[in-house]
Formats: structure tokens, sequence, C-alpha cells
């Protein structure tokens, strides 16, 4: 790795710890540089935009990483209670790391229109639509009851962000994805075979 790459990189991590821990108003370049030990210009000259050019690669690069999990975990088994078991536990083994997105996420407020659009969209098209996609096509061929694909699919996966909280992640509850996915498909009321349905 060259010089200029691990000062980004470098640069990169250190705020997306920072934003982790504190939230984007907590972070400074000022903490950044002196923890990258350069100086707080040579950090213009990596991101000319500043804070929100860092802030920015941060997102893509959470983005890219989260969407290369998601796609391995849709691509485990081959029935729609593996892919979701799978998701479940990537979110049990603290895989896709909600406290940073949830992070970038609300960070967006601070961020101009152009780069908040850029950052909403990426996340989006990466992280949103392919458990869109999953879902839809659950519907389709009547794996799932009639229902808007995209709302099952932020259900599912807040309801799997939420199973385990992340101090908990290090030693998780094997259990807990597999209750996750039986209570999305199944509801949470016990099953009576005779039970009369209600309106």
């Amino acid at each position: 790795m060259t010089p200029q790459g691990d000062t980004r990189t470098r640069a990169r991590d250190e705020f997306a710890r920072l934003l982790t821990e504190r939230g984007y108003l907590g972070v400074s370049l000022e903490e950044i540089a002196t923890t990258v030990n350069v100086k707080k210009a040579s950090l213009y000259h990596h991101f000319p935009g500043g804070k929100t050019a860092l802030f920015t690669t941060v997102a893509h690069h959470y983005i890219q990483q989260t969407s290369t999990a998601l796609r391995t975990a849709l691509n485990t088994g081959d029935t729609l209670h593996d892919h979701l078991l799978a998701l479940a536990d990537a979110h049990a083994q603290g895989t896709f790391n909600s406290t940073l997105g949830n992070r970038v996420y609300d960070a967006t407020r601070h961020m101009d229109d152009t780069t908040r659009a850029d950052i909403c969209h990426a996340y989006q098209q990466a992280l949103i639509a392919p458990v869109t996609d999953l879902m839809k096509h659950a519907i389709e061929t009547g794996q799932l009851r009639q229902a808007d694909p995209g709302f099952l699919a932020t259900a599912f996966m807040e309801l799997a962000a939420a199973a385990l909280p992340p101090q908990e992640r290090p030693t998780p509850c094997r259990q807990r994805p597999q209750d996750v996915v039986d209570l999305f498909l199944h509801g949470a009321a016990p099953h009576h075979p005779e039970r009369r349905k209600t309106r």
C-alpha cells in the first residue's frame, strides 16, 4: 500500500470508529489528523471536501462492505428460510455493524442535498433492494402473503438488527437468529390449527 493510500485508509477507519462512538458532530478533523499523525492540511489534500468528503468515503465503504456480507447471506442455502436465517445470523454476529449504519444514516441530515441523495441512493440499491427482491420473489411464489415487499424487507432487517444488543454480540445466543426468522414467518401468537379466522 502506498503512503497516500495508507493515510486515506487510516483516516477513513479512524473517522468510522469515532463516528460509531460519538456521531457525526462528535468527530473533528483535528482529532483525526492527530490520531493518524498527519497535519490537518494533509487531510484536505486526501479529502478536498474536508469532513464531508471523509464522511462520504466512510459511508460508501460501509455500504460496500455490508453489501458484500449481505449478498453472501442471500446466497446461502436454497429456501426463503435459509436466506432469512443467514441474514439474521449475520446480524447476530455483528457482521453488518448496524451501529455504524445507524450513525451513517443519522449523519446524512448534516449533509447537503446532493451528498445526502448520493448516499441514500447507494444505501437503497446495495442494502435494501436485494432484500426487497427476496421478499418480492417470496410473495410471487406464495411463500409470503401479499404485502409491500419493501415494507417486509425493512421490517425483517430491523427485527434482525434489534434482536441482539451490540454489547452481547461477542457471545451471541445461537438460537436468536432462528427465533427472528420464526417470528417473521409465523408471528408471535401460538399456533392453533383449530383457531377460527377473525377480522
